[in-house]
């Protein structure tokens, strides 16, 4: 079994507007029940903003037993024309797991974790 993955991704990076570098990371977000799947593309300077603001929404969700999968991916080929570029806002790479983060509702807390609290 091979760890490459075909994969979409956006052509610019998603967790900053203002940002136009090209995406290296893809997070998919998968929630078992209810059914949700949430995915975003980062370069590799909001790697960091791009997990956080999956984990956070989840949270605020309330959503349990959900599975974060980063993905390490390749850069969307180049396009002979800007205008091309321009016009897809998807393109077809691939990438591979590099980690993957079960989320569990944030009350829950392993047994033996010293969370401060009195």
């Amino acid at each position: 079994m091979s760890s490459i993955v075909p994969c979409t991704c956006s052509r610019s990076c998603q967790a900053d507007s203002d940002c136009v570098r090209v995406p290296r990371f893809q997070a998919h977000l998968d929630v078992r029940c209810p059914r949700i799947h949430k995915s975003a593309a980062a370069c590799a300077d909001h790697l960091g903003t791009m997990v956080i603001a999956l984990t956070t929404w989840a949270r605020e969700q309330d959503l349990a037993d959900a599975e974060l999968t980063i993905l390490a991916i390749g850069p969307p080929p180049r396009e002979n024309h800007p205008r091309q570029a321009a016009s897809a806002a998807c393109v077809q790479t691939c990438g591979f797991v590099f980690s993957t983060i079960h989320l569990t509702r944030q009350d829950a807390v392993p047994e033996g974790v010293n969370t401060g609290k009195a």
